[in-house]
């Protein structure tokens, strides 16, 4: 996921569509622009406000689309800290929640999709598409989406996450040297990425090609930069299934450090 967005790209439809005033173009622009600043801030309701506010003076405004998607995927995003994060809720308090979540990326997907019917090249739209689709676990449509993201490659924020995006979502449909592959060309561009490593070390795992699957890991865990709790739990994972037992043991301590109270530190005190 991102909060930067691309340049605003307007299509306008063939010959015969009706024309937009170039004031109301502006003004649009103008709406955009403080939607953008407002999102970058982390201010939602008034990020979403300005991009509503941008698409009354013009309909065929992508990028207002785009943010109006990208307020909800973060609200969704808000949803899961407090469902799994900060806290490890369940019964009814995990699904009210949980509903609210699905129902935000459900209309970031939709949002996503208005923006590239507008403008068919909108890669990073496509692309933060299809994120939302892997949060509902629709994991074909987010191929096909991460496909055309980056059929358009000039116009992606960060070409190396779209690819390991990609990577993740073959691996949840059981392609895991299709997978593989996506993963480690993400790491060409990005060698340093930490989810592509995790990803990768997941696919390794799933493989049972353990030693493989550790060193990706222990990259991930041994990095500062990369707080990845997922990462910590699977080199524990990992290392019990090399009886490295003395070593996961002492591993314990560092995932839970990183939120104590998530459903991820529970399974690692759990030695799950």
């Amino acid at each position: 996921m991102t909060a930067s967005l691309t340049s605003l790209v307007l299509v306008l439809g063939s010959c015969g569509s009706p024309q937009i005033d170039p004031k109301s173009t502006q003004k649009s622009n103008n709406r955009t622009e403080l939607a953008k600043d407002f999102l970058g801030r982390n201010e939602l309701a008034a990020a979403h406000l300005e991009a509503t506010k941008a698409l009354k003076h013009d309909g065929n405004n992508a990028e207002a689309y785009s943010i109006l998607g990208l307020v909800d995927f973060l609200r969704g995003v808000n949803n899961f800290r407090l469902l799994e994060v900060d806290d490890c809720l369940t019964g009814i308090d995990a699904e009210g929640l949980g509903l609210e979540m699905s129902d935000f990326f459900k209309q970031a997907k939709v949002s996503f999709h208005k923006a590239t019917e507008i403008d068919s090249e909108y890669s990073e739209a496509y692309s933060n598409e299809a994120s939302a689709a892997i949060q509902l676990d629709e994991y074909k449509l987010a191929i096909e989406l991460n496909e055309k993201a980056l059929a358009v490659p000039h116009r992606l924020i960060n070409l190396g996450l779209t690819r390991a995006n990609l990577g993740w979502a073959r691996f949840k449909t059981g392609d895991a040297v299709g997978a593989a592959k996506d993963l480690r060309q993400s790491l060409q561009f990005n060698p340093q990425m930490c989810i592509a490593k995790y990803r990768l070390g997941r696919v390794y795992f799933e493989r049972e090609e353990w030693n493989k699957a550790l060193q990706q890991f222990r990259a991930v865990v041994e990095t500062e930069s990369c707080p990845l709790q997922e990462a910590n739990l699977y080199f524990i994972r990992t290392m019990r299934q090399l009886s490295m037992n003395d070593e996961a043991q002492n591993a314990v301590e560092q995932c839970v450090a990183l939120a104590p109270q998530s459903c991820i530190a529970a399974q690692c005190k759990a030695g799950l």
